[in-house]
């Protein structure tokens, strides 16, 4: 019987291993096959968009519990490491939080550039933002979800600290889940066959959303780049949707450079061809499909481990699994590519400032953010009040800034967030062997 339960064990380990190595061209070819059978068939896709959703908003309900069954062990094993492993800890939260003021400054130069913004207007609602923005974060941090989720995990192992057989036990957990990410590779041809058909319909379900909100033949033109686009059309709406978030995609991989030159630095033999065939095309289409690091986060931390066996496990545990929800920073590019992208169709007058004194509330709603899609809602409200927007024009602010980011871009800042992790842990690690417990 044993050796039946090996041999069966020993053929899906092979086969999880061979749909690996084909994951990135299986990957295309559903993608390919999404888009002619939705074409071919509208009912089809129609479906299988509801059901993406419908899966994806069922996962929201599981992530919280996902952050608690990873955030749990992982601080466990940091803290049997005493005053070694809780200063890690904090200089990872630190890390993170200077990365994302970098990177709302990238943003806002950025923005600035494209969209060729003033540097000073008025600044009229920035107080008001303020208040409002943290009104919200302090209710988040009563009442959601995925804080009751870090508050249980810290609970826990202030709990079990006194009980080492137990702690042991406990620390196990990640090692589980990194296990059981290996068996989501399976169904990421299936998830990009859905996005597929889902990029197909594209341009109705856009124009559905805006059509109720918009009189297009009311909006002129934006320039973006020196190069006007009309938008007086649903179809040059869907053409700016689309350059809007190939923008994004394009200001997240800069910035996702200069993350490979930080890691290439830490790692002298760290070989780009190596991370981009072994771990970045393997990653990503489940990222792009999904648009949730939470979702992603137990394959992510399997992938990491497999790219990069020498980063140590409590790092990588820690720096990936805090990272789907505190190292977002694809997501706060986002935030302001999305701003000027907006006030330019609305032909509202926004300033370099504006977007610089707003830096502050985008920083700390980030932290309420739980890494599923569509989290960018959350922003909309703070910013228009930051960009001084007009109580009339306040709701179709909101209505194109929520729809405009749904689809591709959340797809290309969420692949940022989470691949931005695995280069987060080769750089935390050369830190932690260089100031903490020797390796």
């Amino acid at each position: 019987m044993s050796n039946r339960y090996d041999t069966l064990a020993a053929q899906a380990n092979n086969a999880l291993e061979l749909l690996e190595r084909h994951l990135t061209w299986l990957s295309l070819v559903f993608f390919t096959i999404g888009i002619f059978w939705a074409d071919q068939s509208p009912g089809f896709a129609v479906g299988v968009s509801g059901a993406m959703e419908a899966f994806i908003d069922g996962y929201g309900y599981i992530a919280p519990i996902a952050i608690y069954v990873i955030l749990t062990p992982t601080l466990i094993k940091l803290f049997t490491n005493a005053s070694e492993g809780t200063a890690f800890a904090l200089r990872t939260m630190i890390w993170f939080a200077k990365a994302r003021l970098l990177a709302c400054l990238y943003a806002v130069i950025i923005t600035t550039l494209v969209f060729h913004l003033p540097l000073y207007s008025r600044t009229g609602g920035f107080l008001e933002a303020i208040q409002v923005s943290l009104e919200s974060l302090a209710w988040m941090l009563v009442s959601s979800v995925y804080f009751y989720a870090v508050y249980a995990s810290i609970i826990t192992v202030l709990l079990v600290s006194r009980m080492p057989k137990i702690a042991v036990i406990l620390s196990k957990g990640v090692d589980l889940v990194e296990y059981l990410g290996r068996f989501i590779v399976p169904i990421i041809p299936l998830l990009m066959l859905a996005v597929g058909a889902y990029v197909t319909i594209l341009p109705s379900i856009l124009n559905a959303e805006l059509s109720s909100e918009l009189d297009f033949s009311k909006l002129g033109e934006v320039t973006m780049l020196g190069v006007s686009i009309d938008i007086s059309s649903s179809l040059g709406m869907i053409f700016i949707y689309i350059l809007g978030a190939l923008l994004t995609g394009l200001v997240c991989g800069v910035w996702h450079a200069g993350l490979l030159a930080l890691a290439k630095r830490s790692m002298p033999d760290f070989s780009l061809r190596a991370y981009f065939s072994q771990y970045w095309v393997k990653v990503y289409p489940l990222l792009w499909a999904t648009s949730s690091e939470a979702l992603a986060t137990p394959m992510n931390l399997y992938m990491v481990r497999k790219f990069c066996p020498q980063v140590r496990d409590e790092v990588r545990q820690f720096v990936v699994g805090t990272g789907s929800f505190m190292n977002i920073n694809g997501t706060v590019i986002n935030v302001f590519l999305m701003t000027g992208l907006v006030a330019a169709i609305l032909g509202i007058e926004i300033s370099m400032l504006q977007l610089l004194l707003s830096i502050p509330i985008v920083f700390l709603i980030a932290y309420g953010i739980p890494g599923i899609p569509g989290e960018l809602l959350i922003f909309g409200g703070p910013m228009a009040l930051c960009m001084g927007v007009s109580p009339e024009l306040t709701s179709v602010f909101l209505a194109l800034y929520i729809g405009l980011q749904i689809g591709l871009p959340d797809s290309f800042r969420t692949a940022a967030n989470s691949t931005d992790e695995c280069l987060s842990a080769i750089i935390l690690n050369d830190r932690y062997t260089e100031k903490g417990p020797a390796s």
